[in-house]
């Protein structure tokens, strides 16, 4: 009898045991800042969709802390999240989150910005050539020659080196018909606004009103370019560029300040990686994601790439509102 009986609890014992609840997929998502307006909206898409596949998601940001966002990644490495998706806030630094990770048999994807000399295992992001090419052609729509300024992004992450060569890259043919001259270039530590402020400060103390256009890196640093040209009497005189179509660069593009704005479809970029990364997660093949490929000093690593979409004041209804990304009110009032 007594053994009927051991053998009767081993069996639900067992049983229990089998029915344990399977642990719940989960990703960890981290980016830089939350003054960033588009990794604020991008995180919310991206966790959108993985709760709809059922799979959790853990969204930190770092106040552009470097050591902090490494702190971050490695409390998620402990809670062992499924995959690590990466907005490096220092893609130098950044390769001591890939190795901890992969210590722990967990996959990352770089997401915006390549993580340098590491074997991250995946990249999405925009198209850095065709942005310098929107970028380009806006120009030369408003302002077919003349004096260019080139006030690109942080020399150090990827996305400001690529585009700096595509914008001198479109440049070329006007500059060696001697159409277009271009009397200022640098780079913007960290896409800073204020940087970006003191350097077209700089471009006017030593070029005056000798200036017809301006390639700025991304909105936030346009909108400080637009207040110079503004307080030296040369608003709507200077085209400007920008990317990101972040509000005050849209609110640019309409009051006529800026000729365009660049953006990036975020919800499609942010859902194709929520994609990839669980797909990464499960072990699964991701050939058929790959649309490109990227060196990052060590290795080249699997991309895809997500063009993006010019707007101007002629689109701007019709690409943003329409696409529900801004609403009417927003943009105009």
């Amino acid at each position: 009898m007594k053994n009927i009986i051991s053998v009767m609890l081993l069996s639900v014992i067992v049983l229990l045991g089998g029915c344990k609840e399977k642990k719940t997929m989960s990703i960890g998502f981290l980016y830089p800042s939350d003054l960033t307006v588009r990794f604020n909206k991008e995180s919310a898409f991206f966790k959108d969709y993985c709760q709809k596949q059922g799979v959790e998601v853990i969204v930190k940001t770092a106040s552009n802390d470097e050591s902090l966002q490494i702190e971050l990644a490695n409390e998620m490495i402990e809670q062992e999240v499924d995959a690590l998706v990466l907005i490096a806030a220092n893609v130098n630094t950044a390769a001591v989150i890939v190795r901890n990770a992969h210590a722990e048999d967990i996959p990352v994807l770089a997401y915006n910005r390549m993580i340098k000399n590491s074997d991250v295992d995946f990249f999405v992001a925009s198209n850095n050539d065709q942005i310098g090419k929107i970028m380009v052609d806006a120009l030369l729509k408003e302002k077919p020659s003349g004096n260019f300024v080139i006030l690109g992004g942080d020399k150090f992450d990827k996305n400001g080196e690529e585009l700096q060569a595509a914008v001198k890259k479109y440049l070329k043919p006007k500059i060696d018909q001697k159409q277009v001259e271009i009397v200022y270039e640098t780079f913007v530590e960290k896409w800073d606004a204020s940087t970006a402020a003191f350097e077209m400060d700089k471009v006017i103390s030593l070029y005056g009103s000798d200036i017809d256009a301006v390639i700025a890196g991304y909105d936030g640093m346009s909108a400080s370019v637009i207040d110079v040209l503004r307080a030296n009497g040369l608003l709507g005189k200077v085209a400007v560029t920008g990317q990101d179509a972040e509000l005050a660069g849209c609110k640019n593009v309409i009051a006529g300040n800026q000729c365009v704005t660049v953006f990036h479809p975020l919800k499609t970029i942010a859902e194709k990686g929520a994609e990839i990364a669980i797909e990464m997660a499960q072990g699964k093949n991701l050939d058929r994601f790959v649309n490109s490929s990227d060196f990052n000093g060590l290795s080249e690593i699997p991309t895809h790439r997500v063009n993006s979409i010019a707007v101007t004041k002629d689109n701007i209804d019709q690409v943003l509102i329409g696409s529900g990304f801004y609403t009417h009110k927003e943009l105009y009032e």
